[in-house]
């Protein structure tokens, strides 16, 4: 595959996951210059001492001046907002793309600020850790991951084809999706762990301030099962906020599930507990063998 190779790119938030992208790009030769673009000045000079980034500044209609190819690496609220504020100063044969974890109301609203202007279609890299600022970002974070795309009716076809060559470029598997679509697998399979292990961390906190030290015993189970609940509150926020539907649906259907279990611990139903668990085990098995 010809790798695709862009005079210069620029990348909106220069945390973790955007930092780690511009040093995905830099290691894959595929740009002359990086942009960072960030209120952060931490995160950038981070950014800039890691050798993700050539520049940076915290003028977005600068940064994005001459760039052919913007990336949005910020929370999913705050996209569409910058996004208005530079609609009409990125060139016309732009490619515009976010790394948003919820899809479909943006996308709407990003297809149709940008239609008649540049090129917007949305992006998912399915990655990520639970650590956050430009210090912890990793040039392999994209690599052998799978990223969702997802096209609208309105998308050029110049604009897919441009952006599945960029991604497969730093190495991710490329899936289309309807967007929302997107956002109700999404509340499934990452939204609701997400708020299951916020909710846990909570309770723990409730039973700790009420005077029972739950914490010092804690183990290896509870550690584990809890590590994604050191996430970025406000990334996580904006995701909950901007797919509140569907991930009051995954909560509901649950909440279903767990009062099953509920009775059947209350009524001692060993052998219902038993076939729960070796099915819940066999799913597990089934996500670590992909």
């Amino acid at each position: 595959m010809n790798k695709p190779f862009y005079e210069q790119i620029a990348v909106i938030g220069t945390g973790m996951m955007g930092t780690s992208l511009a040093l995905a790009i830099r290691k894959n030769g595929l740009c002359k210059t990086i942009i960072g673009i960030d209120k952060n000045f931490e995160n950038l000079k981070a950014a800039k001492r890691l050798g993700a980034i050539d520049s940076y500044t915290d003028c977005l209609k600068d940064g994005i001046a001459d760039a052919v190819l913007i990336i949005f690496a910020i929370p999913v609220l705050a996209t569409f907002e910058v996004a208005k504020r530079i609609v009409y100063a990125v060139r016309k044969d732009a490619v515009i793309t976010d790394i948003g974890s919820t899809k479909g109301e943006l996308v709407h609203k990003m297809t149709g600020l940008f239609y008649g202007h540049s090129n917007y279609i949305g992006s998912h890299p399915i990655t990520g850790t639970e650590k956050s600022g430009a210090i912890n970002a990793v040039d392999s974070l994209y690599n052998g991951k799978k990223c969702i795309i997802t096209p609208v009716e309105k998308t050029e076809q110049f604009a897919v084809d441009a952006i599945k060559k960029f991604w497969e470029s730093i190495g991710s598997d490329i899936v289309v999706m309807d967007p929302y679509e997107h956002d109700r697998i999404m509340a499934l399979v990452s939204h609701l762990p997400h708020v299951i292990a916020y909710a846990l961390v909570g309770s723990v906190v409730e039973q700790q301030h009420a005077g029972s030290p739950v914490v010092k015993y804690a183990g290896g189970g509870l550690r584990d099962f809890t590590r994604i609940a050191g996430s970025d509150p406000v990334m996580w926020r904006d995701i909950f906020i901007s797919n509140t539907r569907e991930i009051l649906a995954a909560i509901d259907q649950f909440s279903r599930t767990l009062e099953r279990l509920r009775r059947m611990i209350q009524e001692k139903d060993m052998k219902g507990i038993h076939s729960f668990l070796e099915n819940a085990k066999e799913v597990r098995r089934l996500l670590t063998d992909r």
